[in-house]
């Protein structure tokens, strides 16, 4: 699932994006990874998700030890715990994974809300 402002604000407050920041590259690595076992796995020139590389990041990063490690320190043992900094990596690394591989319109952010007319 795409990265909702509550679920930001959550990561934000427990300081799992300052975790996010300090260990960036090995987040980009890790959405890197699942980027192209989906491209390599979907048929040709089938457009790529954020949440198609989402399903295919959170089982890596279920067992993570390092992440594991952060959550348990903070007592943050829920599930959704994972699958929110999943939605995290993929938002925050997607422009960088995804490299020139994507068109304009693979990514919600990409698009300019309310820029279309009427009928368009």
């Amino acid at each position: 699932m795409a990265l909702t402002l509550l679920v930001e604000q959550r990561l934000i407050r427990s300081n799992l994006v300052t975790f996010f920041t300090r260990h960036e590259k090995t987040w980009t690595a890790a959405a890197s990874q699942a980027y192209k076992f989906v491209k390599d796995g979907f048929p040709s020139g089938a457009p790529i998700r954020p949440d198609d590389v989402a399903k295919a990041l959170l089982p890596i990063l279920e067992v993570n030890e390092r992440l594991l490690a952060e959550l348990n320190a903070k007592k943050l043992t829920q599930k959704y715990w994972v699958g929110n900094f999943v939605d995290l990596v993929v938002e925050r690394t997607w422009d960088t994974v995804r490299g020139n591989d994507g068109k304009a319109t693979d990514h919600p952010k990409s698009r300019k809300h309310g820029s279309r007319r009427a009928g368009e």
